[in-house]
């Protein structure tokens, strides 16, 4: 008999998931400004790795291997377009793109399952398009570089990486699976260094960062995600994740960087909208919309 759903448990922890990854922003801008991202990136899904394996290491067994390989890679290829895409796109750019992933969810959840989603599934990830758009300010008046371009690709190899987890996850252990695809992405990250300029100034703010990113936002944060995902839709999840940047503007706030202007007030309710969308089940039919 299989275990009873916890959808409400497990949104309040994804939020909390969310709320950690919208935290690591200003402690990663701090901790580039020591170290090229892929020694940072190496350094902090290598803590993750070794922590998710000690919580989790009863878990572990070839079944976990596979999927967890698969899922390290789509997050990495994530994690590299988007670290390249930086190089030449603004940082509200690249927040706005790769917050397209909601908008790309229910189409990849769709072709991987061949069920169609709901209608609030394409609802509410519209709903958190725009609210994207004005947290962030982005606006459309000329072509679109190549670091857009990448980021983009990011954006849809992280929409895999969701509707894949919840497609895997289910029956396997959350930690043991996360530990494999940390170490995938440790371990690709160590296999580019040869190939990047490399800086690396070990100081005290930096190793706080590799501790705070290593264990919070990947062991824990991941592991959370991966159990939820078993107990959420992939576009359920990904609506969510939109939180992200609002998140970020909250801890920004409290670490003194400035509190959110209006238009980001805005764009953080529209956010709010589309997690209750995704989240109440409108009787479209008797509405007249088809469900």
């Amino acid at each position: 008999m299989s275990a009873p759903r916890r959808p409400h448990l497990a949104t309040v922890a994804l939020l909390g998931a969310t709320a950690v990854w919208g935290g690591t922003f200003v402690t990663v801008k701090d901790a580039l400004s020591a170290a090229d991202s892929f020694t940072f990136l190496a350094l902090r899904f290598g803590v993750g790795a070794v922590v998710a394996g000690l919580l989790g290491w009863r878990g572990f067994s070839v079944r976990v291997l596979r999927p967890g390989l698969l899922l390290g890679g789509l997050l990495f290829g994530g994690y590299l377009l988007q670290t390249l895409g930086l190089e030449t796109s603004t940082p509200a750019r690249s927040a706005f793109i790769t917050g397209l992933t909601v908008i790309f969810v229910p189409f990849v959840s769709w072709g991987l399952s061949r069920k169609r989603p709901p209608t609030r599934s394409f609802v509410a990830p519209v709903v958190a398009l725009v609210g994207l758009q004005r947290l962030t300010g982005v606006s459309w008046n000329e072509p679109i570089p190549l670091g857009d371009a990448l980021t983009l690709g990011c954006a849809v190899l992280y929409a895999f990486h969701i509707a894949t987890t919840s497609r895997v996850g289910e029956g396997l252990p959350a930690m043991a699976l996360t530990s494999v695809q940390l170490a995938v992405v440790a371990v690709a990250s160590t296999l580019c260094l040869p190939f990047v300029e490399r800086r690396f100034v070990p100081t005290t703010s930096f190793w706080f960062a590799v501790v705070f990113t290593g264990v919070l936002a990947s062991a824990v944060a991941i592991g959370v995600q991966v159990w939820a995902q078993t107990q959420l839709t992939a576009v359920r999840a990904a609506v969510i994740y939109s939180l992200e940047p609002v998140f970020a503007l909250a801890w920004a706030a409290l670490s003194g960087l400035g509190f959110p202007a209006p238009a980001e007030l805005v764009g953080g309710v529209f956010i709010l909208a589309a997690v209750l969308i995704s989240e109440v089940e409108v009787p479209w039919r008797r509405l007249g919309i088809a469900g």
